[in-house]
């Protein structure tokens, strides 16, 4: 997402993501030091606030088994404000560089969870997801500690997950809300093509 101004390119990574949230959850997003301005360095944002440990209590229920929970949600990313001479693409525009979405039950029983975080520990760098334990059954060949493929996941695409599994939606008009915050992301992610460039490494496709 494109600005004149590093903080005018942080605001139109920020703001959408910010609005989409507003979807499920009063939201309030905190950065590292300098996150809104400082030019290639790498920041995180905590788009759930910090209470509750990251995570915002969402209305609605969901059936898990035999009961009946509340839902809770967390939105972290890893980020870049970056310099891109192209045309459209800058000054100044902002990269992702890792991300979280998690959706738990208020017994904080994880239920999916939203992964990249290509220069981590892990030796999964692609993007994929882990089935919490509430998913699964003794019989399960996948257990929470799988790496699953995903490809690519939005904010939005998560939040509209949370809203499929019992999350209430605090507007009618969510489904616009998320196509409309979501397409700018879409428009100039290159989030993979970015990484690959800086370090070097290849994340496999």
């Amino acid at each position: 997402m494109p600005g004149r101004t590093p903080s005018e390119a942080f605001s139109a990574f920020a703001d959408p993501l910010a609005e989409a949230l507003k979807c499920i959850a009063v939201t309030k997003w905190l950065t590292t030091p300098g996150g809104q301005a400082q030019v290639d360095h790498e920041h995180s944002i905590q788009l759930t606030g910090d209470q509750n440990e990251g995570f915002a209590r969402l209305r609605g229920t969901a059936l898990i088994g035999d009961r009946k929970t509340r839902l809770e949600f967390m939105a972290r990313m890893r980020y870049k404000i970056i310099a891109d001479e192209r045309a459209s693409y800058g000054p100044y525009r902002v990269t992702t560089r890792a991300y979280d979405y998690s959706l738990q039950t208020q017994d904080k029983s994880l239920v999916v969870a939203y992964h990249w975080h290509p220069s981590g520990k892990s030796h999964e760098v692609r993007p994929h997801l882990h089935l919490g334990s509430t998913q699964l059954n003794k019989d399960a060949v996948i257990t929470n500690k799988h790496h699953i493929p995903t490809g690519r996941i939005t904010l939005e695409n998560a939040i509209e997950t949370a809203i499929q599994l019992g999350a209430e939606p605090r507007t009618d008009d969510w489904q616009e809300i998320l196509e409309i915050c979501e397409q700018p992301h879409l428009q100039y992610r290159s989030w993979s093509h970015d990484f690959e460039r800086e370090t070097g490494i290849k994340i496999p496709r």
